[in-house]
C-alpha cells in the first residue's frame, strides 16, 4: 500500500484484508468486474453502492472520494488499484485517465514478473530434465557396462580362466572410472569427454567397442561417406543416442548382434542402429526402461528426425537422420 508517498504495510483492518472475498460482494466492484472500467465514488458518505463496513472503515480514516482501476492481463481481470483521497469534490476526466495510466502501467509491469518467474522455471525444468537425462546415458548406461563385464569375469572364473577374468575386471574397473567422470562433467554441462580425445566416428565406434568387449553381443560399426565437421550439439546427442541404443541391445533385447552405420550423406548426418534381440510393441512402450523417451528428446534438440521400428522376436532399428546446420564460428 502507498499512502501520501510512502509504502505502508497492508492495514489488518481493512475489510479486504480482513476478509479476502469480501471484495467480491461489494456492488462498486461487481460493476468494475461487469462494465471492465473504473469504478468512481466522488462521495463516500452518500454512495449507496459502498457497504456499511467498507463506508465505515473509509470514513474514520478522513476519506471523502476513491477511484478502482481494474488491471487486466490476457483479457482477464488479475486485480485493481485503488485510489483515496481527503479532498472532496467530484474526480476530473484527467485525473481518471491519469489513474488508468497507472493501472496500466502497474498492470505491465506486473505481468513481466509473471513471464520472468514462468521462464526462471521453465529454465530450472529444462535443467533437471538435462540433468536426469545425462545422469541416465553416463552412469545408468555405465553401471550397465560393468555389470556385464563383471558378469563375464565370474563366468571366466567358473571355467578356471582367471587371466580372462582379471581382464574383464580390469575392463569394468575402466567403464567405472569414465562413467563417473562423464557424470561429474554433465553436472557443469561439459562436453563428453570421448569427444574431446576423438573424432565423433572414431568417439562412437570405441565407446560400442569397449562396451561389447567379451561380451555375447558381437558388434560392427560402420562409417560410410566422407566425415564432416558437424556442432557440437549434434555429436553430444546423437552419441547419447548411439549409447542408449546398444545399452538397450544389452539390458533388455537378449541381443546376440548390434550393428552401427554412421553415414554422411550429401545433406545430413545419418546413424543407423540395428539389434537382433526381442524386440518390442512400439506403441505400447512408454520409453521407461527402454529410453524412447530420452532419444527423442534429444534428436528434437538438434532438429534430427528419429524413427523407431520394432517387432516382437524381430529385432529393434533405430534411424537418427540430422541435417546439416551451418556452424557457427567463433
Amino acid at each position: 500500500m502507498i499512502e501520501g508517498d510512502q509504502q505502508v504495510a497492508p492495514d489488518p483492518e481493512h475489510p479486504f484484508v480482513k476478509d479476502p472475498q469480501a471484495w467480491k460482494r461489494s456492488l462498486q466492484f461487481q460493476e468494475m468486474l461487469f462494465t471492465k472500467g473504473p469504478v468512481v465514488c466522488d462521495d463516500i458518505e452518500q454512495d449507496p453502492r459502498l457497504g456499511a463496513e467498507f463506508r465505515e472503515y473509509l470514513m474514520n480514516r478522513g476519506r471523502k472520494k476513491f477511484l478502482a482501476i481494474p488491471m487486466f492481463v490476457l483479457g482477464e481481470v488479475r486485480g485493481f488499484i485503488g485510489i483515496q483521497h481527503v479532498e472532496q469534490g467530484a474526480y476530473r476526466p484527467e485525473e481518471i485517465e491519469l489513474a488508468q495510466a497507472l493501472a496500466h502501467h502497474v498492470m505491465m509491469a506486473t505481468h513481466a514478473a509473471e513471464l520472468a518467474e514462468q521462464r526462471r522455471h521453465a529454465v530450472l525444468l529444462e535443467e533437471r530434465t538435462r540433468m536426469a537425462r545425462d545422469i541416465h546415458d553416463t552412469l545408468a548406461q555405465g553401471f550397465t557396462g560393468v555389470i556385464i563385464q563383471l558378469d563375464t569375469s565370474v563366468e571366466a572364473l567358473r571355467d578356471e580362466e582367471p587371466e580372462e577374468a582379471a581382464k574383464h575386471i580390469r575392463q569394468a574397473r575402466e567403464l567405472a572410472r569414465e562413467s563417473l567422470t562423464e557424470a561429474r562433467r554433465s553436472v557443469h554441462a561439459l562436453r563428453p569427454q570421448a569427444l574431446e580425445k576423438a573424432t565423433f566416428a572414431d568417439a562412437l565406434r570405441a565407446i560400442i567397442t569397449n562396451t561389447t568387449a567379451g561380451t555375447s553381443l558381437r558388434s560392427d560399426f560402420q562409417l560410410k561417406g566422407q566425415p564432416r565437421d558437424l556442432q557440437p550439439a549434434v555429436e553430444e546427442n546423437l552419441l547419447h543416442i548411439g549409447q542408449e541404443a546398444l545399452s538397450n541391445a544389452l539390458k533388455h533385447a537378449c541381443a546376440t548382434r548390434f550393428q552401427a552405420r554412421l553415414s554422411f550423406d550429401s545433406d545430413a548426418v545419418r546413424l543407423e542402429l540395428r539389434d537382433n534381440g526381442k524386440g518390442f510393441v512400439v506403441d505400447s512402450a512408454n520409453g521407461g526402461g527402454i529410453g524412447l523417451i530420452g532419444m527423442s528428446e534429444r534428436a528434437d534438440q538438434i532438429g534430427a528426425r528419429l524413427a523407431v521400428t520394432s517387432k516382437p522376436g524381430r529385432g529393434t532399428k533405430i534411424i537418427a537422420v540430422s541435417p546439416y546446420q551451418q556452424l557457427v564460428m567463433k
